[in-house]
């Protein structure tokens, strides 16, 4: 594991500790379990999907208390704990995940604990802990709904904003890396006077490839392209491709084409999501 952490063994229990985020108290929570990390903290849910659980807190580190949240990994089926009997555990990989996008130079809400436990065979626990990413929102917040009474700052904003996520994007792909589930509800944004900031989350399927697979390129590129409202147009989303290809020279040659074929399946994704929801 990476060396700016801890590594912590109680019991059938294992805790891996930021080093700058030390708290004797918290720690102790974590290990126990969940009722007795709810005793001690006032845990509020957050929305997640059906296969784990959110909560978010304040934990005082070095006299200042700081908003906290905590994921934990539900068993999805029989089959899914069959394969982590023999695998990571998804708090593990999303941990691992994490610090490698830190290290090749992207963002994501800064990993305060990650922990396994077993008290049985089949009562198995895994959870990660990361720091609230102060005063972001989810990218596609940033966006007006609507195209009508925009202000000429707010299409301004707008179009730097899809910019530099296009570049960011773009800068990962390059790198190799492939997010597991870069739907816009997972990419957190930050407006300074610098620029804009993007923060990744649930990384847990997130990899590095010496090259990355073309259909995984395309599998990321259609899944930013799906806003949860419709406040991105054609002209948007070439726009978002440009920025995009900008940082990839070895297929910039060919980003009509790449562009085509993400809008194309955008669309016949979303022509499907609509028909299920009118069925």
């Amino acid at each position: 594991m990476d060396s700016g952490f801890d590594k912590i063994r109680r019991n059938n229990c294992t805790l891996f500790v930021n080093k700058n985020f030390r708290n004797d108290n918290f720690e102790q929570a974590l290990l126990a379990g969940e009722k007795t990390l709810q005793e001690r903290y006032q845990l509020t849910p957050v929305f997640s999907s059906d296969t784990s659980r959110v909560h978010k807190f304040t934990v005082r580190f070095a006299d200042v208390e700081r908003g906290v949240y905590i994921k934990q990994y539900l068993c999805r089926s029989a089959l899914d704990f069959i394969k982590h009997l023999v695998r990571a555990s998804r708090a593990r990989r999303a941990f691992k995940a994490t610090l490698m996008l830190e290290k090749n130079g992207f963002e994501a809400p800064v990993v305060v604990a990650m922990g396994e436990c077993k008290s049985d065979f089949f009562n198995r626990r895994n959870f990660l802990v990361t720091l609230e990413a102060e005063n972001t929102k989810p990218i596609y917040q940033f966006i007006p709904e609507g195209q009508k009474n925009r202000t000429k700052e707010q299409l301004r904003d707008k179009r730097k904003l899809i910019r530099a996520f296009g570049r960011t994007v773009g800068r990962m792909h390059a790198r190799g890396i492939f997010h597991g589930d870069l739907k816009v509800v997972n990419v957190l944004a930050k407006q300074e006077k610098s620029g804009w900031r993007f923060f990744f989350i649930d990384n847990e399927r997130t990899k590095k490839f010496y090259i990355l697979p073309s259909w995984l390129r395309l599998k990321n590129l259609v899944q930013v392209n799906i806003p949860p409202r419709e406040t991105i147009g054609r002209t948007d989303q070439m726009r978002f491709f440009k920025a995009y290809m900008s940082e990839n020279p070895k297929i910039q040659d060919n980003w009509k084409r790449w562009a085509k074929k993400a809008i194309t399946k955008t669309n016949r994704r979303l022509l499907k999501r609509k028909t299920r929801f009118l069925t």
